[in-house]
């Protein structure tokens, strides 16, 4: 088990040492700004969460001419449907650390929601699923973080065995995202028996450090 984690502490001292202010900034936003009533702040969420964490997002809207014109539109979009956004992500107010597979639950139910009111918005009806687990993780740090650089080493990390699968994907839900977070899900667990303190931004800043 302890191989695994060969070189988790190094990690997590050059995540703190780097990269902690940085998401500190970012959830301390989501948390004072939580809901989307202001366009004001779900640009600032949008830029700064979006851009931190190289998303790609604004490349994935067809632009309609001049500087902004992506970001714009996803603001617009977001704050459009800013009802139905507060009430999926009121659903996440009951997640926290320790992660459960009940939790886990809600979390892909949600992501699912989530991606569906984008791919609205997005070229060819793609999925946004990288950016909406990014945006989701700093309303409730206990998110996974989906990118292909994490699910890449994550595959290489844990060999997919039925056992994996705790619960039948939701309706709805982001068929690569579950299967990631069932993954994630199982080195979470054996994290926690090594690191008490171990937590989902850990594990993540983990598997992108030791790619």
């Amino acid at each position: 088990m302890k191989s695994r984690f060969k070189w988790y502490s190094k990690a997590s001292a050059d995540y703190n040492n780097q990269l902690a202010l940085t998401d500190d900034v970012l959830y301390k936003l989501c948390k004072k700004y939580p809901n989307h009533s202001k366009k004001s702040v779900v640009h600032a969420k949008l830029c700064l969460i979006g851009r931190s964490y190289h998303t790609g997002i604004e490349r994935q809207i067809k632009s309609r001419g001049g500087q902004g014109s992506a970001i714009t539109q996803l603001v617009a979009h977001l704050y459009n449907n800013r009802k139905k956004i507060d009430k999926m992500f009121n659903q996440l107010s009951s997640v926290s650390e320790p992660l459960t597979s009940d939790k886990l639950g809600i979390i892909i139910k949600v992501h699912g929601q989530f991606v569906n009111l984008l791919a609205k918005k997005l070229r060819k009806n793609r999925s946004a699923r990288s950016f909406v687990s990014k945006y989701m993780h700093f309303h409730c740090p206990a998110v996974p973080i989906y990118d292909s650089i994490a699910s890449s080493v994550l595959r290489g990390k844990c060999r997919w065995d039925d056992g994996f699968e705790i619960f039948s994907p939701p309706k709805g839900s982001d068929e690569e995202y579950c299967y990631f977070v069932f993954r994630f899900w199982q080195l979470y667990q054996e994290l926690r028996k090594i690191d008490e303190k171990g937590n989902v931004k850990l594990l993540d800043n983990y598997l992108i450090w030791i790619s």
